[in-house]
């Protein structure tokens, strides 16, 4: 029969700057690809699998007790021979589509991704898309867009942007999550102008823009399917030093409103949706199915509140994702909470932090909806070093 498959691949983002289909995560992100595999079955579809490397049966029947819309979700190994007629990773690139194909030698790759795709997704995940999509929302009357990004592709090029700009920060064309970036707030200094050659000559150039006073960074989703975009909804975020930290679980409409008392005009947020809504359906639809996520952040400029539209786009799942998907499917419409993920090197460090949030946050569920306490949407093991937990009131 054939089969959905779902794949937590978190170490995408290093396999599309390196696209190599051999390419070899460092330890650590092998390491949160394994305490974190079970996370797509709260945004899985009804009747998919989810793809895992070892046994979570004991946890996935407990949450299928507690939360029973997850009783059409099922998991196979990585072993494991079987059919299925699409997949939905983390992310595309050339390492995952060649452990996708490799699973079930009847499994043909163009039911993955064709190969020309790949190269495209490749091609749109550069940076140098949210400078697109920025010109796109300028030519048409969307006002608040900021300075652009410049792509900077030799060392004449760098010196000549330095003369201008000293308050700036410098970033890996292909990156997320807070890698691949430099950060430069007064004078840049030799070693800032060694990282930007480095990234030039293996990427081929770096983007450089100026640093802003950032006061809420948010994304807003956006699903591609068949070559139709839609509207996925809202991620409120917070980011340390451009590091992913935490999501805040409300609704779209409650996040919509939060914006709004932020400061940013209504009109102004719909036509940013509508706008960046007809970018992608134009740009990113025909090429490419899953989810994309594009950040955004409100700022503050000479005692003024203002909306960067778009600082980046994300051609993959993100965790503003698997938040909004949770706050919607599981969130208790009364309640909210945060999402985030945490690390743990100390051994049994992490295990012991579950014991003790299970018991000082017990858990309440009302009518199959999370009402209150401690939640990881992991399976955590003694030796975990990584979780997704949320924390409800």
């Amino acid at each position: 029969m054939n089969q959905l498959l779902y794949f937590f691949n978190p170490e995408h983002d290093l396999a599309l700057a390196n696209n190599d289909p051999n390419f070899v995560p460092p330890q650590s992100a092998m390491t949160l690809a394994r305490d974190l595999e079970m996370l797509p079955v709260w945004y899985a579809k009804p009747g998919s699998k989810v793809l895992c490397r070892n046994t979570h049966t004991e946890w996935l029947t407990g949450m299928q007790s507690l939360f029973p819309d997850l009783q059409h979700i099922d998991t196979v190994g990585t072993e494991s021979s079987f059919s299925f007629s699409a997949a939905e990773p983390w992310g595309w690139d050339p390492a995952v589509l060649k452990q996708l194909a490799s699973i079930n030698s009847q499994s043909n790759p163009d039911l993955l991704v064709a190969k020309e795709k790949l190269l495209k997704i490749r091609e749109l995940s550069h940076r140098r898309t949210a400078v697109l999509a920025l010109k796109y929302l300028n030519s048409i009357g969307v006002s608040a867009t900021p300075a652009l990004a410049v792509e900077i592709k030799s060392e004449k090029e760098l010196d000549l942007f330095l003369k201008n700009n000293k308050s700036v920060v410098f970033k890996a064309p292909w990156s997320g999550s807070g890698k691949g970036l430099s950060w430069a707030r007064h004078n840049p200094t030799e070693s800032h102008k060694g990282w930007c050659r480095r990234i030039i000559q293996k990427q081929g150039s770096v983007m450089a823009e100026q640093i802003y006073e950032v006061k809420q960074n948010f994304a807003m989703l956006f699903c591609m399917e068949k070559g139709i975009c839609r509207f996925g909804g809202y991620s409120l975020f917070e980011t340390e030093k451009g590091i992913y930290r935490r999501n805040i679980l409300l609704s779209n409409h409650d996040t919509e409103q939060y914006l709004i008392n932020s400061g940013i005009p209504a009109d102004l947020l719909l036509n940013v949706k509508l706008g960046l809504l007809q970018f992608c359906q134009t740009n990113i639809a025909p090429f490419y199915e899953g989810v994309t996520g594009i950040d955004m952040f409100v700022y503050s400029e000479n005692g003024i509140t203002k909306l960067h539209p778009c600082v980046e786009i994300n051609l993959r799942t993100t965790m503003g994702y698997v938040a909004r998907i949770f706050t919607d499917r599981f969130l208790h419409s009364l309640s909210s909470g945060t999402f985030s993920v945490d690390h743990s090197d100390t051994e049994n460090g992490l295990w012991q932090q579950h014991l003790q949030d299970t018991e000082t946050y017990p858990l309440v569920i009302e009518n199959q909806k999370l009402r209150s306490g401690y939640l990881s949407l992991t399976d955590i093991q003694p030796n975990s070093q990584y979780r997704v937990s949320v924390f409800i009131h």
